[in-house]
């Protein structure tokens, strides 16, 4: 018997299989204008104020430069009603509370109707030279409750949620038709601050000891950066990913950005004083700021004093080079249409018994908070960790994105996230931790999941 099917049929059916196709393909595909907006809140305290990240309370008596809150309003619109959006605020903090991201997004419910408050975030650039925002902060260790004419932790998170609420509603009011381009550069700002011993224990630092064996883990010296224009392709601000942190003068009495101010005035001297320049840090957890580092200190305070600049400076210089290395290239790559998807997830992860105070507070949530977006062929991935770097180095290469930037320290306080190798090690920052290697592999599993998910559907 000689069974053929019918042309017609053949032809039916083929054209019915791509048209069962055709709706994936437009959602992977959908590329929506792009609208971008900027705004800068000064957040430097009118007072002095406990500056907290040493283990002993240091009063400011001075303000060496300000602090900066900018913030980057970006969203998408298209057919039928369709947009996504999000508000991210970087800040010349030591770390994010939960509670003043939350009070923040109430404050922006109410003044942006149109806009989905849980879709802001924040992050911190761990300046050791900036307020808390808690009175009880490290359960007592910076009270200032005495201290007269001192502002208290609570009153700073008072004006800190005017400051940058006015600058987030500015930055959304103000969005525009925009684009974005993307670059990857090169600076050494940093190394890995643990050091293993002879009889393999670790600690922080530890070089010059003579039982000195080797660094326990890596750094990243790679400068992730996202650039965005305005319709006419002249630059109205960068996004600056780095895997450092603002500690070069950390154990001062004057508040202070640290190296990123520097940073932001190269930039903006350069490339125009209107220039945002938003900074986030990536896995940064066991890295310290590369005027810490031992092996080349002597030569490389030599070379400081023969060029006339302080640490502060050859790192701002550094990071200014990584962007020119990479503008002239990315001008020619600007997308004005893109995919932009974000996801907001609570992820719940396995808690060690909280150490002994004073390291943690009652402001440590659970569950973690993170922010997952895509913006073209760039991935974000937020979390609330000093994120050892073996964790970042996972989730970069397993990440469907051709860059994945890494934003620690953002929406809640964690505290550190040591890699496992550091936990067999010990020492500071990994012996005084909530969340352990376990929950750090789950961190990263969750994580990719989440951002190849916005690859594959």
């Amino acid at each position: 018997m000689n069974c053929r099917i019918a042309p017609t049929f053949v032809n039916f059916f083929i054209l019915m299989l791509f048209l069962s196709f055709v709706p994936i393909f437009e959602i992977a595909a959908q590329e929506d204008q792009l609208y971008v907006g900027w705004a800068v809140a000064d957040i430097t305290p009118d007072k002095p104020v406990a500056l907290v990240g040493q283990l002993y309370k240091r009063i400011s008596v001075s303000v060496q430069d300000p602090l900066n809150a900018t913030a980057l309003a970006i969203e998408t619109r298209g057919d039928n009603g369709r947009k996504e959006q999000a508000i991210m605020v970087s800040c010349d903090l030591l770390f994010i509370r939960a509670q003043t991201q939350k009070k923040l997004q109430g404050e922006i419910a109410k003044r942006l109707p149109d806009f989905d408050a849980s879709r802001l975030f924040l992050n911190a650039m761990h300046s050791h030279t900036s307020p808390s925002v808690i009175d009880d902060e490290f359960r007592g260790l910076y009270d200032v409750s005495n201290d007269k004419g001192v502002m208290k932790p609570s009153e700073f998170e008072t004006f800190f949620i005017e400051k940058v609420t006015n600058a987030v509603v500015k930055a959304w009011n103000d969005r525009k038709p925009g684009g974005m381009s993307w670059g990857l550069g090169n600076a050494i700002l940093g190394h890995n601050r643990r050091t293993v011993k002879s009889d393999g224990t670790s600690k922080m630092y530890g070089v010059n000891d003579p039982d000195f064996l080797h660094y326990e883990g890596n750094e990243d010296n790679k400068v992730q950066m996202l650039f965005f224009w305005d319709k006419n392709r002249s630059l109205t601000g960068i996004v600056i990913n780095t895997t450092t942190t603002a500690q070069v003068t950390d154990g001062t009495n004057f508040v202070s950005a640290d190296f990123y101010h520097e940073a932001r005035e190269n930039i903006k001297k350069k490339y125009g004083k209107d220039i945002f320049v938003f900074f986030q840090l990536g896995a940064a957890g066991d890295v310290t700021p590369a005027n810490h580092e031992y092996v080349y200190r002597r030569a490389e305070d030599i070379m400081l004093k023969r060029k006339g600049i302080t640490a502060r400076q050859e790192l701002a210089n550094r990071l200014l080079m990584a962007v020119d290395e990479v503008i002239p290239y990315v001008k020619n790559d600007i997308a004005y249409k893109l995919v932009f998807k974000h996801t907001v997830a609570k992820i719940n992860l396995p808690v060690k018994e909280p150490p002994a105070p004073p390291f943690y507070t009652t402001d440590d949530v659970k569950p973690a908070e993170i922010h997952i977006i895509r913006l073209g062929d760039i991935a974000i991935a937020t979390n609330p960790f000093e994120l050892f770097t073996d964790y970042g180095v996972l989730m970069k290469l397993r990440s469907k994105a051709i860059l994945t930037f890494l934003v620690q320290l953002s929406c809640q306080n964690d505290g550190y996230l040591p890699s496992e190798r550091a936990v067999k090690g010990g020492g500071y920052s990994a012996d005084n931790y909530l969340v352990g290697p376990e929950g750090g592999y789950k961190l990263v599993d969750e994580t990719v999941e989440r951002i190849n998910e916005m690859w594959n559907n």
